[in-house]
């Protein structure tokens, strides 16, 4: 049973629970954004990030890394990371926390010899960011939902079968990574969005730019970037909306300039994405 725990985040401590080699394993599930992650360290610990949905950005040593969904990423142990000056974003995203000191006993049921080639491939491939796939999504959600329930015998082997599994997959897929989203066609949605950001904007305008049906383009479009067209909208003229905000114009001029209906939805939009009011940001910008 996860021994840390909120209504949208959780994290179940691996090594009380008996498994070797590993530290951690949690995730959160947030429909509005949280404070930002501080900087912070795991000693002789590599942490892997899956992004399932949404997007997060990671500072590492002054290097960021920008997630969206279906994204893993591999920090390496001993490395300072946090989300900069962004906010722990909307999404759902799963960390899993393996201890990489030679000295500890390894993975699992794995011999040495094998646990230390996991590890060291595993950091070899730290600090990239690749695509995910659906059979690895699947096993993160079943171990998830095991690690909900109190575990016998049988399932704490299924647990260290899936943990290795994990690994094993994240490998595989960090040294064949996929070409999901081909690159012209995010570069023409994201042009098109910012060319009419002044106004509002249908999906089917988006599904016309990359010759996609309606329907076909909606499901097309939370599968490979992990959110829906709406929510990547409205994130993109949240962006627009913190430069103007700085230019000496209202709330309520910065809203109707992006085509939202209302100043008050667009400080809710805004307030999602960003965590604060628009008056708030703003206040803290200029100081």
């Amino acid at each position: 049973m996860p021994q840390n725990q909120t209504n949208r985040r959780v994290v179940f401590k691996l090594s009380d629970m008996g498994f070797s080699g590993f530290r951690d394993f949690g995730y959160y599930n947030y429909n509005s954004v949280e404070p930002e992650l501080e900087v912070h360290s795991h000693q002789n610990v590599m942490e892997i990030c899956y992004c399932l949905r949404g997007q997060q950005y990671y500072d590492l040593n002054g290097e960021m890394v920008k997630l969206k969904g279906n994204d893993i990423l591999i920090v390496p142990a001993n490395t300072n990371h946090s989300t900069g000056t962004y906010p722990e974003d909307i999404g759902a995203l799963y960390w899993l926390q393996v201890i990489v000191d030679p000295k500890t006993t390894p993975l699992c049921h794995l011999s040495r010899e094998h646990s230390k080639y996991l590890l060291t491939g595993l950091d070899k491939q730290s600090k990239r960011v690749f695509s995910g796939s659906r059979s690895l999504k699947a096993t993160l959600l079943k171990l998830k939902n095991l690690l909900e329930q109190e575990l016998d015998t049988l399932g704490k082997l299924n647990v260290s079968q899936l943990l290795i599994q994990i690994l094993l997959d994240t490998l595989l897929l960090a040294k064949n990574p996929q070409l999901i989203v081909p690159a012209e066609r995010v570069i023409a949605l994201e042009s098109y969005i910012n060319e009419n950001v002044n106004r509002m904007i249908y999906v089917d305008e988006l599904a016309n730019q990359v010759n996609l049906s309606t329907a076909y383009f909606k499901s097309w479009f939370k599968e490979k970037l992990g959110t829906s067209p709406r929510a990547y909208i409205n994130r993109l003229k949240i962006e627009h909306a913190k430069t103007e905000l700085l230019q000496a114009k209202s709330v309520t001029e910065v809203a109707y300039s992006l085509g939202f209906s209302s100043s008050q939805y667009f400080s809710t939009t805004f307030k999602k994405y960003v965590g604060k009011s628009p008056n708030t940001y703003r206040a803290e910008m200029s100081n």
